[in-house]
């Protein structure tokens, strides 16, 4: 990991882990997320991801398009894998999942409390 791209990657892993919390507690009060915060955790999701990508790339000095920031801003889930795997070959399909995987935390952490809660 090049060290340009370390610190995007400590914030989105920050975020995923602070956005987890906050579903959690809001689960164990029998809440759901506002949809004004949900739509604000998608956009900093996308944002985090695009920084990320952004600094990885120049780290590598890999030369894409002009637009290529703005279309991981939008359509990451398409993007990122195809740049993961371009840049690191199957090798950056471990890293796809590992991104996937943060922004399912917080569903997986709900699932658990309100299935704990259930059950009690």
């Amino acid at each position: 990991m090049k060290p340009r791209a370390l610190l995007p990657l400590l914030a989105l892993i920050l975020f995923a882990l602070v956005n987890t919390c906050a579903q959690a507690l809001l689960a164990a009060h029998h809440r759901a997320m506002p949809a004004e915060s949900a739509l604000l955790a998608s956009l900093c999701w996308s944002l985090m991801i695009a920084w990320w990508v952004s600094n990885d790339r120049l780290g590598r000095n890999l030369t894409v398009p002009y637009e290529f920031n703005a279309f991981v801003f939008f359509t990451w889930p398409v993007f990122v894998p195809y740049y993961l795997c371009k840049t690191r070959g199957p090798r950056g399909l471990f890293l796809v999942a590992a991104f996937f995987f943060l922004l399912l935390l917080p569903s997986f952490a709900v699932v658990a409390i309100r299935t704990a809660a259930f059950i009690r």
